[in-house]
Parts: C-alpha cells; sequence; structure tokens
C-alpha cells in the first residue's frame, strides 16, 4: 500500500499545473505537455522551484524533447509501483502455499530418516564385529611395513650426508684456488697503481639530512648504505682518485673492492666498488658487502635431492592449504613473453645517462586530459587489445594503514597457488611472476617477492622496489577498471561515488607514466606525465639545496613557507619526471621538506597505531591546504631504516611504512590519495652514520615535488 501511495504521488506531481514562480524561475525556458508545464534548467546547480517539475537541459531547443522523456519517466515509475503492490501481494499468497508443502514435506522427511536410522544402526554394527577381526592381523602388517621404509630411508640419508661432504670439500678447495688467483692479480694492480697514481685533492660534498624520524628493524645481515651525512658529523676525508686506475682498494676475503670517493665517481665495468670516504669507512663496507654476499649464497643440492625438497616443499604447502578451509586454490596466471620481454627493456632503461631516455614504448593508449562533451573515462568503451577486469572495492579488498600486509600467496601445486598476488591483482603479471633468485638480462636479480613488493638488486649492488602505485586509490566503494596489454602496460580507470575518476597508466614494472584526476563534469587535472622522453640530468650542474626548505607543521605560517620554497625550486629552470625524482638524490633533496612528527612502528611492523595517526594531525591540514590552493599539487612520502637487517628486506619495510603513512593521510584527514606517492629507501640515506640501531635513522619524510615534477600535459 505504502508503494501504492508513493507511485499515486509521483503521478500527481508530474501532472500538476505549474503556479506562478518566482521571478528567477521565470527566466528559464518552459514547455507545456500534455497540460503540465515543465521549467528547462541549463544544469543542476539551478534550483527547481517548490511544487514545479523540472529537467536539466544544455540546449534550449532539446528542453521540449526532454520533458516528454521525463514525464513519461515518472509515468513509467508510477506504473511499476502499481506493479510491485500486486507482485508483493502474489508473492505473499506464493509464500504462505509453500510454507504448507514445506511442513508436509518436512513430517514426511521426518518419517523416512526414522526408517534410515534404523537400518544404518544395524549395519554398524555389523561393520564393526567385522573391523574388529582384522584389525590385529592389519597392525602386523604395518609394522612390518614401517620397518622396511625406516631403513631405506637410513640408506638414503647416509648417501646424501657422504654427497654434501664431497661437495663442500670441492667447493672448498675451488674457493681456496679463487683466493689464491685474487691475490696474485691484486698485487699486480698494487704495483701498477703505485706507479702511475697521480697526485689528488681532498674533497667532501656534504649534503643535509632530513630531520624526520621513525623507528625500523629488521632480522638479518646488514649491507651497504649511501649515507646522508650532515655537516656537524662529517667524516675525516679520502683523497679523491683522478681516474678508476688510481682509486684506493682493499681486499676483504679474496676480493678485491675499489672505494669511490662519492657518489658521482663511476665504478669501472666489471669491478666490486664500495662507497667509502676513509680507508677504515672503506673497509668497513666491504666487510658487510662480503657478510652479505656470503648470507645470500644457496649451496645447489644435486638435482635427485632438489627435486625431493621440492616435493616436499609442495606437499607442505598443499597440506597448510587443506588445513585453513578458508583458502582458495586459484589457477597461477602465466605473463606473455611480450610482456616479459618489455619488463626487461623497461628495467634496463637507465634513470640518468649521456644521453636523453627514449619515450616509454607502452601499449596504452593516453587518456584526453579535457574533452569537449565532459564525457568521463569511464563512458569509454576499453580497447579491444586488452584484456579487462572490472571490480567494486569493498571493505575486505583493502588494507587499513592500522594492519598488517597480507602474506604471499603459496604455490601449491604446478599451475595452482593460494590466491592472486597484489601485482597479479592489478594485471602486472610479468613482474609479479618472476621467482626469487631469477635473473633479469643477465645483471639484475630478484631478491624478494613478497605478493605486494619485487625488490632488485642492481648490477652495481643497490636494489630497486617495484610495487603498486595505484594500491593508495584503492577506496571502498570505488570501482577499477584495468585494461591490461600483451606488452605487460595497464590503463586503470577508478571511479568513486562522487563520479569522480583517476586514470593511471603504467609500464610493466608499474611505474606510473601518467595520472590524471577528473572532476564529475568531465575536467581533468594532470597530476604526473612521464610519456615524455626525459632529459638527461647532470648532477654536477645542479644547485645545491637551499636553506629554509625544511618546513615545520608547528609554525603558523607553514602554508606560506610551503609556498615559498616551491616558488624556490621553480627558479632552477627545468622539470624532471617522477621516476628521476625519486631515483636521484640530489634532484630530490632540491625539494621542500615538511617536518614529520615521531611516528612509531612496532618492530618490523608497517602498520600505524590510530594513537600514533593522531601525530598526523596538522600534517593532514597542511597538506588539504596546499591542495585547496593548488589542486596539482603534489607530495612524495620517503620511507627510511637503519642499517640494522638486509638491504632488500629494510627496502620493502621503509616503502610499506611509508604507504601505511599515505593511507593514514586519507583516512584521517581525507587527503586525496591521488596526490601521494611513496618510495622507500631502506638504509640508502643514513642521517647518521652508523651500522647499529639507530633510532634517528629510522624516520619519514614528505616533500613537495610540484614545482619540480613535469606534468606537462596542463
Amino acid at each position: 500500500m505504502k508503494r501504492l501511495i508513493n507511485s499515486t504521488t509521483i503521478l500527481s506531481m508530474a501532472l500538476y499545473i505549474v503556479p506562478p514562480f518566482a521571478a528567477q524561475a521565470q527566466d528559464f525556458p518552459k514547455v507545456t505537455v500534455d497540460g503540465t508545464e515543465v521549467i528547462c534548467l541549463p544544469d543542476k546547480k539551478a534550483e527547481c522551484p517548490e511544487g514545479a517539475f523540472c529537467v536539466v537541459v544544455k540546449n534550449e531547443k532539446n528542453c521540449e524533447a526532454r520533458a516528454v522523456e521525463a514525464l513519461a519517466a515518472a509515468a513509467a515509475e508510477a506504473a511499476a509501483a502499481d506493479q510491485a503492490v500486486t507482485d508483493e501481494a502474489a508473492a505473499a499468497q506464493a509464500a504462505a502455499d509453500q510454507a504448507a508443502a514445506d511442513a508436509a514435506a518436512a513430517a514426511q522427511a521426518a518419517e523416512n530418516q526414522a526408517a534410515v536410522d534404523a537400518a544404518a544402526a544395524e549395519k554398524a554394527a555389523a561393520d564393526q564385529a567385522a573391523a574388529d577381526a582384522s584389525a590385529a592381523e592389519q597392525a602386523a602388517a604395518d609394522q612390518v611395513a614401517a620397518d622396511a621404509a625406516a631403513a631405506e630411508q637410513a640408506a638414503r640419508d647416509q648417501a646424501a650426508a657422504d654427497q654434501a661432504a664431497a661437495d663442500e670439500a670441492a667447493r672448498q678447495a675451488a674457493t681456496a684456488a679463487a683466493d689464491e688467483a685474487a691475490k696474485a692479480e691484486e698485487a699486480a694492480e698494487a704495483e701498477v697503481t703505485a706507479e702511475t697514481a697521480p697526485e689528488t685533492t681532498t674533497e667532501t660534498t656534504p649534503t643535509e639530512a632530513t630531520p624526520e624520524v621513525t623507528p625500523e628493524v629488521a632480522p638479518e645481515t646488514t649491507t651497504e648504505a649511501t649515507p646522508e651525512v650532515t655537516p656537524e658529523a662529517a667524516p675525516e676525508t679520502m683523497t679523491e682518485a683522478t681516474s678508476a686506475e688510481a682509486l684506493p682498494t682493499v681486499v676483504v676475503d679474496g676480493m678485491t673492492f675499489i672505494c669511490l670517493p662519492d657518489r658521482a665517481t663511476e665504478c669501472p665495468e666489471g669491478a666490486e666498488c664500495v662507497l667509502g670516504r676513509t680507508p677504515d669507512r672503506c673497509e668497513e663496507r666491504a666487510t658487510a658487502r662480503v657478510a652479505k654476499m656470503d648470507a645470500e649464497v644457496v649451496t645447489e643440492a644435486p638435482a635427485e635431492d632438489a627435486a625431493a625438497v621440492a616435493a616436499a616443499q609442495a606437499a607442505a604447502d598443499a597440506a597448510a592449504a587443506a588445513a585453513d578451509p578458508t583458502v582458495t586454490i586459484v589457477d597461477a596466471p602465466v605473463p606473455t613473453d611480450e610482456a616479459v620481454d618489455t619488463l626487461e627493456d623497461a628495467m634496463d632503461t637507465p634513470v640518468a645517462s649521456e644521453e636523453d631516455a627514449p619515450t616509454p614504448a607502452v601499449e596504452a593508449a593516453e587518456v584526453d586530459v579535457i574533452t569537449e562533451d565532459g564525457t568521463l573515462p569511464s563512458e569509454v568503451a576499453p580497447s579491444t587489445e586488452a584484456t579487462v577486469t572490472t571490480e567494486v572495492v569493498t571493505e575486505g579488498d583493502t588494507r587499513a594503514s592500522t594492519e598488517e600486509f597480507d602474506a604471499a600467496p603459496v604455490i601449491v601445486a604446478p599451475g595452482k597457488k593460494t590466491g592472486l598476488s597484489d601485482f597479479e591483482k592489478v594485471g602486472l603479471l610479468a613482474l609479479g611472476a618472476l621467482a626469487i633468485g631469477a635473473m633479469i638480462n643477465g645483471n639484475k636479480q630478484v631478491v624478494s617477492n613478497t605478493g605486494d613488493r619485487v625488490v632488485v638488486r642492481q648490477p652495481d649492488g643497490s636494489y630497486q622496489v617495484y610495487k603498486d602505485d595505484n594500491a593508495l586509490l584503492r577506496e571502498p566503494g570505488s570501482t577499477v577498471r584495468t585494461e591490461t596489454y600483451r606488452d605487460g602496460s595497464t590503463r586503470t580507470v577508478v571511479q568513486r561515488v562522487d563520479n569522480s575518476q583517476i586514470v593511471t597508466i603504467r609500464d610493466a614494472t608499474g611505474r606510473v607514466l601518467q595520472r590524471v584526476a577528473y572532476d564529475a563534469a568531465g575536467r581533468g587535472t594532470v597530476l604526473i606525465d612521464d610519456l615524455q622522453p626525459e632529459e638527461v640530468v647532470d648532477v654536477t650542474t645542479l644547485p645545491a639545496p637551499r636553506p629554509g626548505r625544511l618546513i615545520s607543521i608547528d609554525e603558523d605560517d607553514a602554508e606560506l613557507r610551503a609556498q615559498m620554497a616551491a616558488a624556490d625550486a621553480e627558479e632552477i629552470g627545468r622539470k624532471f619526471s617522477l621516476r628521476q625524482i625519486r631515483m636521484i638524490p640530489e634532484v630530490r633533496h632540491l625539494a621542500p621538506t615538511i617536518d614529520v612528527n615521531n611516528i612509531t612502528f612496532e618492530t618490523g611492523s608497517s602498520a600505524i597505531q590510530a594513537t600514533e595517526a593522531r601525530k598526523l594531525n596538522r600534517l593532514g591540514a597542511l597538506i588539504t591546504q596546499l591542495i585547496d590552493a593548488n589542486p596539482n599539487e603534489v607530495f612524495l612520502i620517503e620511507g627510511h631504516t637503519d642499517a640494522v637487517g638486509s638491504a632488500a628486506s629494510n627496502l620493502a619495510l621503509s616503502d610499506r611504512r611509508a604507504e601505511s603513512v599515505a593511507k593514514a593521510l586519507t583516512e584521517y584527514f581525507e587527503v586525496p590519495p591521488e596526490n601521494l606517492v611513496v618510495q622507500g629507501y631502506g638504509e640508502s640515506e643514513l642521517k647518521i652514520e652508523t651500522l647499529g640501531d639507530e633510532r634517528a635513522n629510522r624516520r619519514v619524510a614528505l616533500r613537495i615535488v610540484t614545482s619540480l615534477l613535469r606534468q606537462g600535459a596542463n
């Protein structure tokens, strides 16, 4: 009945003869359709007078046609409401009939079950008697088989132990021979160096350290760091070499390392280099590098043993998956050969070189920043060349800043695994499917794949982390459409509940090449544009960071100081790609930095407790003010760790913590996530030069990079 009343009301309003309106309402064109006067509003912002019937049209010529459609729609809605009342009554009668039938069926089922139970009890008694009679005989047979299996296993174990001892002896002999050869080579090189080394000059280039602090601890071994040295704590300098042959060297466990005086000095091809401005520091870092290498060495087992271990591991994984009834086994996706080839090319493209980097070659098409008719990206049909997936994000699909990251999926059988990794979910299969230890073009090594992040060791011994930069955009209620192309590139359209949309293009590595934010009217704002060729960066020509680039959120004029610091960065006279800002410290340090209050993390954790997130209150307010003043403002959130733990684990942990800070800013203070970019730097930029547990090295920093960032499509 309520629906009938509502439908009648709707119809009466639709047929209501509109009385005279206020002066401003009469300024709009009107048409009369079947005795009903309809006002044609120019846009949704114009208010419809109370009691009137209005439609929105952009062209007055379409007023009458739109009015006819609107009145027809109202009449149809009323008819639908009437039909709903009729259907509801019919449904109620059907439900009553079904209830009666169910009651009769239940009575019959109870009678049948009683008969079945009686028969089952009789059969169970007979089966138990037969089982008791054969139990003793089976137990004796089982004991004989177990004794035979134990003897066979003992023989296999002894054979494997003998083989392992032989392999270890051979390895030690080979290592000793290599050490002797390395020492002889080092002695010959030392003679040449002593005869040809020129006189050198002393030079030190200290950089200002970022004072923001957050803690970090992760186990494993230490590795080389690329520190940021404060002027007060600058170490004793080393004489800078004028040629690769004249650079000082140290020998650790038979390995020769060249000591580089600064990051600008190139490591000779094929050599092992460490950064050390003093001989002691050089030897310390070389020792740490050798320890890291030793920790990562994996001794190959004989083929039959490796197969047995793999089978045992697969069985253990399958058993673990079977023990958890909530685990769903899915098919493991396989990337195309084209995607893997494109991935290798993208990872081999240098960040800075003597030549400009080429335009990124991706199949995903560039988006239109401004559409003439207000068409939004979600309304444009996806490319037929792409594989398209669409999902509506729920609370269960996202990670809150207070939650830890999910564990990586486990392979339980060939082509089967317990779920998909984050990389596989967003279409970055070529990267996510790389196994730990896989080689890329023979000069890069994947050392960690946690499902949400992949860490790769570069030829120079440094590490780089790859992840999904769109993770911040996945908010509950959003609809995400991902187009994945054969070369591994993706184009993602995120549509929010308010109909605003974010379009992001990425290459096979997950690198963001373009990001455009659209409002509900279809007006686009370019945030990132790396689709253009990168210009070469000569760090020796870059200006030193200016004083005053560190902005405290506790200052009353923090917003003004941030704007002034950004204006200073504009005077550099050129722009950089987001990748160059992320990966070249000399470029990134030109951006003004906002001081972040101390955020405490649990040991080895990347989750932020709600009590800690409240410390970001003033930071969130300042960022919101800056974005309101400039919608294309972009902020880089950096994560740093101390030197305790392996370089790879520290890098992934610092990147995860930076993402948690970004999520907290969005969750608690409604900072638009599309204006945030996260990047972890692990232990590569120590504030205090130490390999120990140093709280000051565990920190988070936030930089305003808009003034440096190329947003060329604007």
